[in-house]
C-alpha cells in the first residue's frame, strides 16, 4: 500500500467514526442553512421550520433572542417572533453558530488548547471573513461565514477520536515549537485540513466549502475557481492567530504568504486594519449576546 492509499484509508476511518458521533448532528442543520442561504426563493418560514425541528437549537436561539443585547421589552417565546425581532439574515447566522457550537462545548484544557478557545477563534475567523466579503467585494459572505466556523472542525475530530495522538501533537507544538500542520503530518500522516475536506465531502457540502476547508493553510495549491474564499479564510485565520483571538496554534506565521494573499485579492493592509477593528467590535457584541 502506497502512502496516498494508506492516508486515504486513515481518513475514511476517521470519517466513519465521526459519522457515528454527535459531531454528525450538525450536518442536517448546516446543510439546511446553506440551502436557505443559496436559494433566493427561501423564506423566513423555511428557516423557522428548520430551527423548530431541533428543540435544543430552538431553545438556544430563543435564549439569544431574549439576551440583554437585543433588549426586547416583551419576552420572545417562539421562532417566528425571533425572526421578526432579530431579522432573517441575522438569525440564519445565529442558528448556524449555535448549532456548530454544540461540538465545541467540551471545556477540557490540554497544553493551552481547549474547544471553547478554538470556538472563539473559529467565530472570529468567520466574522472577519464575512466582513472582508462585504466591505471589499460587496457580497454578503454568508458561505464564507460558514467556512470560517467550520474550517478547523478537523481539530475537533482529532481531539475526540485520536486523543493520545492529539496530545502528542500538542506536545510537539509546545516543546518543539512546531506548526500544527507539521506536527500532524509527523504523527498522523495527514492534517486537520485533510480531515475537514474528507468530512465535508462525505457530507455533500458545496464544492467551494469543501475546497476552503481542505486548503485553508495552503491557498495557492487550491482549485483556482475557489481561490477568493480560500484566500479570504487564510487571511482571516492569519490575522486572528496574530491577534491571539481564541486558541492560537501557529508559532511561526508565514508573513510572506499572508502578504501574497492580500496582493492576490488586491487588499491594502490599511483597509484590512479597519475591517479587523470592526471584527473585534463584532466579537464584543457576540459576547454580549451570550455566544461565548
Amino acid at each position: 500500500m502506497d502512502l496516498n492509499e494508506e492516508r486515504k484509508k486513515k481518513l475514511d476511518k476517521i470519517v466513519e467514526l465521526t459519522d457515528d458521533s454527535d459531531i454528525s448532528s450538525i450536518k442536517r442543520i448546516v446543510l439546511g442553512i446553506i440551502d436557505i442561504i443559496n436559494n433566493p426563493r427561501s423564506t423566513a418560514k423555511d428557516l423557522k421550520e428548520l430551527i423548530e425541528a431541533d428543540p435544543p437549537l430552538t431553545a438556544k436561539v430563543l435564549r439569544v433572542a431574549n439576551s440583554a443585547y437585543y433588549a426586547c421589552r416583551k419576552k420572545i417565546s417562539d421562532i417566528q417572533q425571533a425572526i421578526i425581532w432579530i431579522g432573517f439574515d441575522a438569525l440564519k447566522e445565529i442558528a448556524l453558530s449555535q448549532k456548530v457550537c454544540e461540538i465545541f462545548a467540551k471545556d477540557e484544557s490540554i497544553d493551552g488548547y481547549s474547544r471553547i478557545l478554538l470556538w472563539k477563534h473559529s467565530v472570529a475567523v468567520a466574522l472577519l471573513g464575512k466582513m472582508i466579503y462585504r466591505m471589499e467585494f460587496s457580497e454578503k459572505g454568508e458561505d464564507t461565514y460558514t467556512a470560517g466556523l467550520l474550517h478547523d472542525i478537523g481539530i475537533i475530530v482529532e481531539d475526540q477520536f485520536l486523543q493520545d495522538d492529539f496530545k502528542r501533537i500538542l506536545h510537539k507544538l509546545i516543546n518543539e515549537k512546531r506548526n500544527l500542520t507539521d506536527a500532524e503530518l509527523d504523527i498522523l500522516g495527514y492534517t486537520h485540513a485533510d480531515v475537514g475536506r474528507a468530512l465535508s465531502s462525505h457530507w455533500n457540502f458545496p464544492q467551494e466549502l469543501i475546497a476552503t476547508m481542505g486548503y485553508h493553510h495552503n491557498p495557492f495549491n487550491a482549485p483556482h475557481n475557489f481561490s477568493r474564499m480560500i484566500l479570504t479564510i487564510y487571511i482571516s485565520d492569519y490575522i486572528c492567530q496574530e491577534s491571539v483571538i481564541g486558541y492560537c496554534y501557529v508559532p511561526f506565521p508565514d508573513k510572506t504568504l499572508f502578504h501574497r494573499c492580500l496582493k492576490e485579492l488586491r487588499m491594502h493592509p490599511s483597509a484590512v486594519n479597519l475591517i479587523v477593528d470592526e471584527m473585534k467590535q463584532g466579537m464584543s457584541k457576540m459576547e454580549d449576546q451570550g455566544l461565548f
